[in-house]
């Protein structure tokens, strides 16, 4: 059972890994297509708070005995 909460940790990991490049592309791509603004920003605050909370969770199953 252990090895499972490691192995789902990790995942959860790199799928925040992931998602914080994908942030990193939205954003390179919409400063250049125009889109600014509110809709900019709250999406990225979103995803940060997303982001944030699944990293806290992936943590927490690799480290949690």
């Amino acid at each position: 059972m252990r090895a499972l909460r490691i192995i789902c940790g990790l995942a959860v990991i790199i799928t925040t890994v992931h998602l914080a490049h994908g942030i990193h592309h939205f954003h390179a791509h919409s400063m250049q297509d125009g889109m600014h603004g509110i809709t900019l920003w709250g999406s990225t605050a979103l995803a940060v708070v997303i982001g944030t909370l699944s990293l806290i969770g992936g943590v927490l199953l690799i480290v949690r005995k």
